[in-house]
């Protein structure tokens, strides 16, 4: 066993299987070779085999909490997180000094938006190993995440006056700033960052974002230099190709920035699971499901909490300009993207429902949807009291336009359009976190999407029309002050001069358009798309 740990270790995995697998036939229940056979076979691409073992590992070792963690470390890389944290969770249980355990226990609890559960373990670790950097990070962006950037800055701050050289807490705290809008200063930490650490790709990808590249300066052939230095298909060769796409971009070399965003998609595509079909099939039962008749036979929810501001569209289609605009008015708290529609609804109407989901929610009572809505306002107030107004900046909702009609029918509903190959593009230049946008990296896939969105949000306005108010990105370049009056009409609320400076409104954005609002409106990125020229064709031709 010790010799098949030592060729594991080493990298030389085929031999350190066939040992693993000679122990396993002259000992079935040899719970360590299972345990770490399951390991390689999920580290050479055969997850489902490996999974079994490491499962029948701590099965015949369930007091063992280093099998626990690796189980649950597995586990949350096949998307499996809320499995995972109960693994984490037995870890930590058996040995609560275990570092790594109460890590991905935090993290994990933080992916999932349990934030205040995750900020007690991450301070709990923090109390037991005060230099410990990743939780102290963990923790901070946890912070972050929960809408308590101030605090999380403060944490970033405490930090970095014990360990003043970590490149990691460095780049955090400069990414707290720019949320804040305070670019300058970002720009400067994500240079010590890399002053400490030049090949930080993350932190040259964060600097392109708060730059604007005037010319090949000498951090630009930096970053080439790194570029050229990752391995291929690497994450540091990913966002570095971002980064030097946006700064080509800036610098209006349009070719030589599509050929780095092209690989730098291209690197992340192949590390995403996306099924095209699967997105379709799930828009078509939403409109199968929500459709006229759906309307005659149910009933609104009573409810007249009128707290939520819904704003919906693809994600680079003006949602961010329209929370800041919205949210500089002094009676809405502009809170970003939340989680809570979603978590409302499957809490309500879960895939185990009679019928599965949506398709059960043809036959559920009224009163379900008014539960529903409930469970939702009283997320929204427990994270937000006393605020009028609230805006739940989720793009993605608007796959569930026909759930918040009947839960909440008098929340207002907010759709931001813009022009298709203007978005797509723009969707194309960023890398995300996370990995929400799933379909964003491959041009036809994209296109394939966008047509999904426009079909379904059609759909919406045919089945209830006038609940949903679109505007459009290009109409607010074209006429910031007529377009600001009429969305804030229709919100119902008094005029306010504060929207027009929307820019100067100190609120944390942590989208990716988090620089782009803090500038005045400007009309060149409207026909931006059009300087990309055939580059753009597998869009274009897909685009309906």
């Amino acid at each position: 066993m010790q010799q098949a740990l030592q060729l594991h270790q080493a990298g030389r995995r085929q031999e350190a299987e066939a040992v693993y697998r000679q122990v396993l036939v002259r000992k079935p229940n040899h719970a360590a070779a299972a345990h770490f056979l399951g390991l390689l076979l999920h580290q050479t691409g055969r997850t489902a085999e490996g999974m079994d073992l490491l499962e029948q590992s701590v099965q015949l070792q369930p007091t063992n909490a280093d099998f626990l963690n690796n189980l649950g470390t597995v586990m949350r890389d096949v998307g499996r997180v809320t499995a995972a944290i109960d693994f984490f969770r037995g870890a930590v249980d058996l040995r609560p000094e275990q570092l790594a355990a109460r890590d991905n226990l935090a993290s994990s609890l933080k992916q999932v938006g349990q934030f205040d559960e995750a900020e007690d373990i991450y301070r709990g670790t923090i109390a037991r190993n005060p230099f410990h950097v990743r939780a102290l990070i963990g923790l901070a962006e946890t912070l972050q995440e929960a809408g308590r950037l101030d605090e999380a800055l403060t944490v970033f701050r405490e930090a970095l006056n014990m360990r003043p050289k970590d490149a990691d807490l460095l780049h955090g705290l400069g990414v707290g700033l720019m949320e804040k809008g305070k670019l300058d200063e970002a720009a400067d930490l994500f240079r010590q960052a890399l002053a400490v650490n030049p090949g930080m790709a993350r932190a040259w990808l964060m600097l392109t974002q708060v730059k604007s590249q005037k010319e090949r300066d000498a951090e630009l052939a930096g970053m080439e230099t790194q570029h050229a230095k990752a391995p291929q298909d690497s994450l540091a060769r990913m966002q570095l190709s971002f980064g030097l796409g946006k700064a080509n971009d800036d610098l209006k070399d349009y070719g030589r920035a599509f050929d780095y965003f092209t690989e730098g998609n291209a690197i992340r595509r192949k590390g995403i699971d996306y099924d095209p079909a699967r997105t379709r099939a799930e828009f078509d039962a939403m409109k199968t499901v929500f459709d006229a008749g759906f309307f005659e036979r149910h009933k609104p929810s009573a409810i007249t909490n009128d707290a939520p501001i819904f704003i919906v569209g693809m994600p680079r289609s003006g949602t961010t300009l329209v929370e800041q605009i919205i949210a500089s008015h002094p009676q809405v708290y502009g809170a970003g993207e939340l989680g809570i529609l979603k978590k409302a609804v499957g809490k309500q109407f879960p895939a185990t429902m009679p019928g599965g989901f949506p398709w059960g929610v043809s036959d559920v009572d009224d009163a379900d949807f008014a539960e529903a809505g409930q469970a939702y306002l009283d997320m929204l107030h427990s994270r937000y009291p006393n605020m009028r107004h609230v805006t739940d900046k989720m793009p993605g909702n608007f796959l569930l336009v026909g759930f918040i009609h009947m839960m909440l029918p008098k929340a207002r509903i907010i759709h931001c359009a813009r022009d298709a190959a203007a978005t797509c593009l723009s969707i194309y230049k960023v890398h995300f976190r996370g990995d929400s946008h799933r379909y964003g990296y491959d041009l036809g896939e994209l296109a394939d999407f966008h047509n999904l969105y426009t079909d379904i949000m059609a759909h919406w306005h045919k089945v209830l029309p006038g609940v949903v108010h679109d505007v459009r990105y290009e109409d607010f370049v074209a006429d910031q002050g007529g377009q600001s009056r009429a969305l804030i009409d229709y919100l119902g609320l008094p005029w306010d001069d504060a929207v027009l400076s929307f820019h100067q409104t100190d609120r944390p954005v942590r989208t990716a358009s988090a620089a782009q609002v803090r500038q005045p409106m400007y009309q060149g990125s409207v026909d931006l798309w059009k300087r990309y020229g055939d580059r753009l064709k597998p869009l274009l031709d897909r685009l309906g």
